[in-house]
């Protein structure tokens, strides 16, 4: 009989342990990669909110810090706007009773103007020229009549321009309070990143 001669079968070798756990290990690698991808996100997330909270309370602090010192907060000041109506009141009582004494038409122009100048003005800096203007303008009326006045007339006067004087050195007393304020907010202003959104400091 005849015997056949053997053929070699070639098989495939198993994989190794090794082998058959990497795409195991590649997967796994993948999943470890992309909680790492959005703890980076999330942190840079953080960071910039952070920052927008840091920019929002820097505002919202320069804004408390400056607002006292706006355009019209003087006039909101303490009894700056009392004090500015009675120094109005007295300089119009003097005005009446200048009118007894012979006031020359121009002086009481001068008043009149500088009276119309301080009832329009809101601001510390149109308050400050506003008083200086009737300062001025009521003191030359005062000289003006003073010697031409006697009896009750002259009391009237002498009273009203007192009235005129005291009420002048609290509206003084109050800018010298408020220009502390505004000079260190001017300092303040100045340092800012922001101050082109914010009120300038007005000075008295």
């Amino acid at each position: 009989c005849l015997i056949m001669p053997a053929t070699a079968t070639q098989t495939a070798p198993n994989p190794t342990p090794k082998q058959q756990q990497t795409p195991k290990n590649q997967s796994s690698k993948g999943k470890q990669e992309q909680p790492k991808g959005l703890a980076a996100l999330s942190q840079k997330t953080g960071i910039a909110a952070m920052a927008v909270l840091l920019i929002l309370s820097l505002f919202v602090g320069n804004f408390r810090a400056l607002q006292n010192v706006t355009p019209k907060a003087f006039i909101r000041q303490g009894d700056v706007q009392s004090i500015v109506e009675d120094r109005i009141s007295a300089a119009n009582n003097i005005v009446t009773v200048s009118e007894r004494g012979g006031a020359k038409q121009a002086t009481l122009s001068d008043v009149a103007d500088a009276l119309t100048a301080m009832k329009k003005a809101k601001t510390a800096r149109d308050i400050s020229r506003a008083d200086q203007q009737l300062t001025v303008a009521v003191s030359a009326l005062i000289d003006e009549v003073s010697d031409s006045l006697t009896g009750e007339n002259a009391t009237m006067l002498t009273r009203a321009a007192d009235t005129f004087s005291e009420q002048g050195s609290f509206l003084r007393q109050e800018a010298r309070a408020y220009n502390e304020q505004a000079q260190k907010a001017e300092t303040l202003y100045e340092k800012l990143p922001t101050k082109g959104l914010l009120a300038q400091p007005d000075m008295y």
